[in-house]
C-alpha cells in the first residue's frame, strides 16, 4: 500500500512539474511577444543533407564544419 501511495505521489509530481513548466513558458512567450517562425521553408524535407538556412553563431558554424567533414569522409 505504501508503494502505491509513493507511486501516486511521484506521478503527481511529474504532472505538476509539467503543468507549471507549460504555464511558465506560455507566460514568457506572452511577455516577449513570441511569434512562431514562418521563415522556415514548409516544403523542405527534414531528412535531407541540403543546407536550408545559413548557419549563424558559433554553434551553427561548428555544425557546418562537422557536416562538411562528414560529407568529405563519405565522398572520399
Amino acid at each position: 500500500m505504501l508503494i502505491v501511495l509513493l507511486g501516486i505521489g511521484f506521478a503527481g509530481g511529474y504532472f505538476t512539474r509539467d503543468f507549471v513548466s507549460r504555464k511558465r513558458r506560455a507566460e514568457a512567450r506572452r511577455w516577449r511577444e513570441y511569434m512562431q517562425p514562418d521563415w522556415l521553408p514548409a516544403a523542405a524535407a527534414a531528412n535531407t543533407n541540403e543546407i536550408a538556412l545559413p548557419a549563424t553563431g558559433e554553434l551553427g558554424q561548428m555544425l557546418d564544419r562537422w557536416e562538411s567533414r562528414a560529407r568529405a569522409r563519405r565522398a572520399g
